[in-house]
């Protein structure tokens, strides 16, 4: 039995890099994935995977893609910093190529300031891609592409599961990043409390697409794990694993709880 999905990976920031650790896991039980399309994190760690880069190797990837080694500060009244070190990291990371050179159809979704809509990008540079995807206003400067004005697509489809549909997946497969620690969502600094309303603005509209169009969500709960903390990478990565194995586990005899997916019930829905 050949089993295959599409997968929509959504934001988190730091917390992100627990999609590494689903993916990780979804191939180990040799569950091929045959579209993928991201926002924010999701959308970095889907170009690196539609790229070629194997999750194995995508700790020292993203280590290397760190936010304190790409300060490049640019007073600008658009954005914080320039974005102009991790445009170049990510050029790097994905050897330049472009969509037409993926394996993996892939797709990245942005707003676009001028229109004020909903960008979904799959031609051209992969890395600028990217780097529009994780363009948060006010932080990173925009990215001018197309005549358009990108910016991170959080605020209006923070996991475009609607997206992979469209590309053609029979299956969809959303994976959630999220954390059940209340504490952990009280905003504590500027951009905390930045992110925090664009969960707010995000999240009803991102819901109902995810219900509509997902065979399967997979929430990865980081019960302990902030936005923001800097922890080690491996470690979050670790706990997506984990926590993926434990929603796609086999469990005879058991019904459906919550978001919970169990193996019998993932292969009832999506084998072929």
């Amino acid at each position: 039995m050949v089993l295959e999905t599409g997968v929509s990976l959504g934001g988190g920031c730091l917390r992100g890099v627990a999609h590494i650790g689903a993916m990780k896991e979804m191939l180990r039980q040799d569950i091929n994935i045959t579209h993928v399309a991201g926002t924010s994190a999701g959308a970095v760690i889907g170009g690196l995977y539609a790229s070629g880069l194997h999750p194995d190797r995508m700790v020292d990837a993203l280590e290397a893609l760190s936010i304190r080694k790409h300060l490049d500060i640019g007073f600008n009244r658009k954005g914080l910093l320039k974005g102009d070190r991790i445009y170049q990291t990510l050029l790097q990371l994905t050897e330049g190529k472009y969509f037409s050179d993926l394996t993996i159809p892939f797709a990245v979704v942005c707003v676009d300031l001028h229109s004020r809509k909903l960008t979904i990008i799959k031609e051209g540079e992969v890395a600028k891609a990217l780097r529009a995807s994780i363009a948060v206003p006010g932080v990173f400067l925009p990215v001018e592409m197309g005549g358009k004005l990108l910016v991170d697509g959080y605020i209006l489809n923070n996991n475009p599961a609607d997206v992979v549909k469209e590309m053609g997946a029979k299956h969809v497969t959303a994976v959630r990043v999220i954390s059940s620690n209340k504490q952990n969502q009280t905003p504590t600094t500027l951009i905390s409390s930045l992110y925090r309303y664009m969960d707010i603005a995000s999240h009803t509209h991102t819901d109902q697409l995810i219900k509509k169009h997902a065979d399967i969500i997979m929430d990865i709960d980081l019960l302990n794990v902030g936005r923001f903390e800097p922890k080690s990478l491996p470690t979050v990565i670790r706990l997506g694993q984990e926590e993926a194995r434990k929603a796609l586990a086999k469990e005879k005899n058991k019904e459906l709880v919550g978001n919970v997916v169990y193996m019998d019930q993932w292969l009832r829905r999506t084998s072929i």
